[in-house]
């Protein structure tokens, strides 16, 4: 069994399935899908075997993905820990760039003291320095960029 949020893209709109073979498209077991039709999937009861309309499976997915997604307001980190947005302790945050054009800010939950973090493009840094007490810290440097390498080695 593969993933835990199955793919919505994957159910072919114009296709019925049986609940075998929607669990087989997704990586899951034949029960999830029978509890997927328990908790709202719509299903054609009226023969054996039951059919699920591929149009539905799609649009059942999708709404249940969308359902649990929260979105982060400019002042507010995510943490794993909480699994909600939050703001960041003593309103601090750093700046780690990924990439030339975007990074992380990165800081600490006020109410259970993780990390909580957020993806932002470099461009928006001059917005989140207004609302944030931002830190700007050096991209982390490959091992062969240094001069002196941290390597234990036995080729000396």
């Amino acid at each position: 069994m593969s993933s835990h949020r199955p793919n919505p893209n994957l159910a072919k709109i114009n296709r019925n399935y049986t609940f075998e073979e929607a669990a087989a498209i997704f990586g899951v077991h034949k029960n999830t899908v029978a509890s997927w039709v328990k908790n709202g999937l719509p299903c054609l009861k009226e023969k054996r075997p039951f059919l699920i309309m591929g149009s539905d499976l799609k649009s059942y997915l999708k709404n249940k993905r969308t359902s649990k997604k929260q979105k982060c307001n400019s002042n507010e980190l995510y943490c794993l820990s909480c699994k909600r947005p939050t703001t960041p302790f003593d309103n601090f945050v750093e700046y780690i760039p990924a990439s030339p054009t975007k990074g992380r800010l990165t800081g600490f939950c006020e109410e259970c003291e993780c990390n909580i973090n957020k993806f932002v493009s470099f461009n928006s840094i001059a917005m989140y320095s207004t609302i944030f007490d931002l830190r700007y810290t050096k991209a982390l440097e490959h091992i062969s960029d240094t001069n002196k390498p941290l390597l234990i080695s036995d080729f000396n």
